[in-house]
């Protein structure tokens, strides 16, 4: 099973900073996710809509200014954009990781377009290494419009009548599914159709076996070095109707 780093190696340091994207890379990690909001027509990573909580900010991020949201912090660190973690990602892991880029917030899909050439051109990376989900199932079909090769993953947070049919319908490379809303009838069909099974957020032992079980191809997770040791573990026991 792959094993994403969430929003960094967030269970250790603040979530979506530098620090944990360092410490995800310090852990040995191979995949990374964060999530991203715009700011004056600039990427930034960030997961929530609003600033309270999870920083020393307020209001909504994308009608907020980066010259207002440079004087904010998330656990004492400084909110970085998409292009500082693609550069560090880049350099750190000498370009083997793979990064799912989460578009979570309004007018993402213009930035995110303009960006994603530059960061194969000049940081490296390759189509395979840039996972790019979101909810929003319109800007997936605009990222594959402009760029046919570009690797997609449309977010669910429940399980369709159809199943995993918008892996067809986008021609996505996975779907990302909530941990409260997967069956076995949802990985069959998602593998039937060529594509792969993501499932977030894991941290517990039993259920990473359980999804391992289950033929999951991957998780994300906040302690991505204890899911690895999970992972690898060898199944011993029947997760028969563990998610059913």
């Amino acid at each position: 099973m792959l094993v994403f780093a969430h929003r960094g190696a967030s269970g250790y340091e603040p979530e979506n900073t530098l620090l944990a994207m360092d410490k995800a890379l310090d852990l040995g990690v191979s995949a990374i996710e964060l999530d991203v909001h715009c700011v004056e027509g600039e990427l930034v990573v960030f997961h929530d809509r609003r600033l309270e909580g999870k920083s020393t900010g307020t209001g909504l991020i994308h009608l907020t200014t980066k010259a207002e949201l440079a004087q904010f912090t998330v656990g004492g660190q400084a909110i970085p954009t998409l292009w500082q973690v693609l550069e560090r990602v880049s350099v750190s892991s000498k370009g083997s990781c793979t990064i799912n880029i989460e578009l979570k917030g309004i007018g993402c899909v213009q930035p995110f377009i303009a960006l994603y050439t530059q960061a194969l051109e000049q940081l490296s990376f390759i189509p395979e290494q840039l996972l790019i989900s979101s909810f929003n199932h319109p800007y997936l079909a605009q990222i594959k419009q402009s760029f046919p090769q570009a690797v997609i993953a449309p977010l669910l947070a429940g399980i369709p009548l159809d199943l995993a049919k918008i892996m067809t319908t986008l021609h996505a490379y996975s779907i990302n599914l909530d941990i409260s809303f997967i069956n076995q009838a949802i990985v069959d069909d998602a593998h039937q159709r060529g594509g792969k099974v993501f499932v977030y957020t894991v941290d517990n032992p039993q259920d990473i076996q359980a999804l391992k079980a289950m033929g999951v191809d991957g998780i994300f997770s906040n302690y991505p070095d204890k899911a690895i040791a999970a992972a690898m573990m060898p199944i011993t026991t029947d997760y028969s109707g563990w998610f059913e």
